[in-house]
């Protein structure tokens, strides 16, 4: 909203300074957006407000701070009597209407000058006097009125709601548009007058050969005029007041500064007196405070004299007081968003001043141990950034043109989505499936910025959503799933290069190490297994070089290279970005950590199984066999050592698997029995897969 000093100086007694008034206001929480010179201020209200929308509530947030005098325009007092027009409401939407006709005794009449520049500071165009004057209104004491030309009105005037496949033709429209059926609507006998709240018609719009006007001014239901004007797509000075609550008691008022406008001019004069129509609940609000608690919140001493006057300030009027108790009626123009005593605690807090209330923190108790799942993390970022990566935050939300990028068909479970309805941005309507989107994004954009070198991670949340049966009877539900999820991603080097030795590439191999050191810090046995085609990211990676992430023999997430033509699909050059992805929630829901237990009396037994295998057969298949096959006696294989060499021309490797033997002292192992079971794992590998070239070395 547009003001200026000149204008506020009608309403209330302002600082001396232009910038003493910016500082106040800002104060105030009407944050001065802009500064225009010679006191001309652009400023952000509150979205819930609708009272700031007027030179008359920032005087009233001035004054209940500097505890300054009010005043105020001056205004016609209308007199409530016999309607000048026949109304008929038939929807609870519309809480007061009322109804005044003025005629015009002579042409070629304006405004004062001083009027003008209301409008002149406000942005506004002079058009008519009529029109100009119920603008002025507006701008002063934020109540929206309309001005018809009586002789265009057929019939009664109905305050009613639309109905399928109705017309009407707004203000400045080029041709009528349908109005959504249950729209409140202003209308006579033939045509609608105007959109309750939002904007007039051209029918019965006031032009330069109007001799009488039937001014409206009413209230209607907030909610009722912001639906409106979002389906219509209409947004006015009008609906922007109205579709945050305006004030029940003002309409007559803001009727009267019109006619005084008018009246002025020496061209219209009033004919009769005002029909009103009112259908609100006028029961007086109360909200009930108690001066310690008061004292105590704001930490600052108060008595009952003293949140009087400052309540009083802002049209709060005194109640029952009984000791340290005391009741506060609301004013209407605040029944909208004063509900409860934090609301007055609020309004107190504004008249002191944030910045002169101390501050101070709440008692508090010892605390409480962090949680599994906040140990987890802690663990993990502790870990990710000891390897060099930056923790990022990127949005839940995209677009279609991120994901068009993958290269799958609509049906794939990637391409599955959760959508928000009538999304403002169509770049950010769909919840994310999973990281690599936006991962890869992310890569993309640190190249256009020449740095090559990339290693970042997030903890965020996956959506996928839920098929419902047609029959189902409620969708109250939510129609999706929702997983923790944990992703990483690394191109480019290791680490910065140094004299003298080559830099390792940020590789597969390098994040299968990253997700050891993870599973290291979680102390969870988190393994790796073969490619799994159910993940969703299963064809976005490269088909030889991904594993799956498993835990426990559980599958848990994904690991491996991205696909070159996803990656060139991203604008992604002379780059191959390896990406992680993992469910933390199974990792929650596995509940892995394991407690103490003390050391064993005996010593574990270790023995050494060497294979030679050739190049088609996975050094982990052969591990898993082993885990397969061996007793219950063996707790651990791991693989020790590879050495690769060729042998008759083909590439062979010798592959050295480290077997642990558990030895209670209740039922200790011998050498011997040790060495049997060894044999016979050996034995059976061999026999198992001999024919595809496994030997025993």
């Amino acid at each position: 909203m547009k003001i200026s000093r000149r204008v506020l100086a009608r309403f209330v007694r302002l600082p001396d300074s232009d910038t003493d008034l910016r500082n106040l206001l800002d104060d105030l929480g009407l944050e001065v957006k802009r500064a225009h010179g010679s006191g001309n201020f652009t400023l952000e209200l509150l979205a819930n407000r609708g009272d700031h929308h007027c030179y008359d509530g920032i005087a009233t947030e001035i004054a209940g701070r500097t505890g300054a005098q009010r005043c105020g325009p001056k205004i016609e007092r209308l007199q409530a009597g016999a309607p000048p027009w026949e109304v008929n409401i038939s929807s609870a939407k519309c809480l007061v209407y009322t109804t005044t006709l003025l005629h015009r005794t002579k042409d070629n009449a304006s405004l004062d000058i001083a009027d003008y520049a209301v409008l002149e500071d406000a942005g506004v165009q002079s058009t008519l006097p009529p029109i100009d004057a119920t603008n002025v209104a507006n701008i002063e004491l934020g109540q929206p009125t309309h001005a018809f030309d009586a002789d265009t009105i057929e019939g009664p005037i109905a305050v009613r709601e639309s109905v399928a496949g109705e017309r009407a033709h707004p203000l400045f429209a080029d041709e009528p548009i349908e109005v959504p059926a249950g729209t409140l609507v202003i209308a006579d006998d033939t045509k609608i007058l105007a959109i309750a709240g939002v904007i007039g018609c051209e029918e019965s719009k006031t032009t330069d050969t109007t001799t009488r006007i039937l001014l409206e001014s009413a209230c209607f239901d907030p909610v009722a005029v912001r639906k409106a004007s979002r389906a219509l797509n209409i947004h006015t000075d009008s609906s922007t007041r109205f579709e945050r609550g305006s004030d029940p008691s003002r309409p007559l008022i803001g009727a009267g500064r019109v006619v005084q406008l008018l009246r002025d001019t020496d061209a219209w004069e009033l004919q009769g007196a005002s029909g009103v129509i009112e259908n609100w609940d006028a029961t007086s609000v109360e909200v009930h405070l108690n001066a310690d608690d008061t004292s105590s919140f704001l930490g600052i001493p108060l008595s009952v004299a003293d949140i009087t006057q400052r309540l009083e300030r802002y049209g709060f009027t005194k109640g029952e007081a009984n000791g340290s108790n005391v009741s506060f009626v609301v004013p209407p123009v605040r029944r909208w968003d004063v509900e409860t005593r934090a609301d007055l605690y609020e309004e107190l807090a504004k008249s002191i001043g944030y910045s002169e209330t101390p501050c101070i923190l709440p008692p508090v108790g010892r605390g409480a141990q962090p949680s599994a799942t906040e140990g987890r993390r802690r663990a993990i970022d502790e870990a990710m950034v000891a390897l060099g990566f930056y923790e990022v935050i990127t949005d839940g939300f995209y677009g279609r043109a991120l994901v068009s990028k993958y290269g799958l068909s609509d049906s794939h479970d990637l391409m599955q989505h959760v959508e928000t309805t009538n999304a403002m941005e169509r770049a950010y309507g769909l919840l994310r499936t999973s990281g690599i989107g936006q991962a890869l994004e992310a890569v993309a954009a640190n190249h256009r910025w020449k740095v090559r070198d990339i290693k970042m991670y997030e903890h965020g949340r996956a959506f996928h959503p839920i098929t419902l049966p047609d029959d189902t009877p409620s969708r109250s539900a939510m129609p999706c799933t929702e997983r923790g999820m944990l992703w990483a991603i690394c191109s480019g080097d290791e680490r910065p290069g140094v004299w003298g030795e080559t830099s390792r590439p940020a590789d597969a191999h390098f994040m299968k190490g990253v997700l050891e050191q993870l599973a290291s810090s979680l102390s969870m046995p988190v393994g790796f297994g073969p490619p799994d085609a159910e993940h969703r990211v299963f064809e976005l990676l490269h088909p030889n070089r991904q594993l799956s992430v498993e835990l426990g023999g559980v599958p848990v997430g994904v690991m491996g290279e991205v696909h070159p033509e996803v990656v060139s699909r991203f604008k992604i050059k002379r780059a191959r970005p390896c990406y992680l992805e993992i469910d933390t929630d199974r990792l929650a829901e596995a509940s892995c950590r394991s407690g103490y237990s003390p050391p064993p009396a005996w010593h574990p037994i270790e023995r050494s199984l060497a294979f030679g295998l050739p190049g088609h057969v996975s050094a982990g298949f052969i591990r898993a066999q082993l885990v397969a096959q061996s007793p219950s006696s063996v707790s651990q294989v791991h693989i020790g050592d590879v050495y690769e060499h060729e042998q008759d021309g083909e590439p062979v490797r010798a592959v050295t698997y480290n077997l642990i033997f558990d030895n209670p002292p209740e039922k200790s192992l011998s050498a011997e029995d040790v060495n049997r079971m060894v044999e016979a794992l050996a034995e059976n590998i061999v026999a198992g897969f001999g024919h595809v070239g496994v030997t025993q070395r």
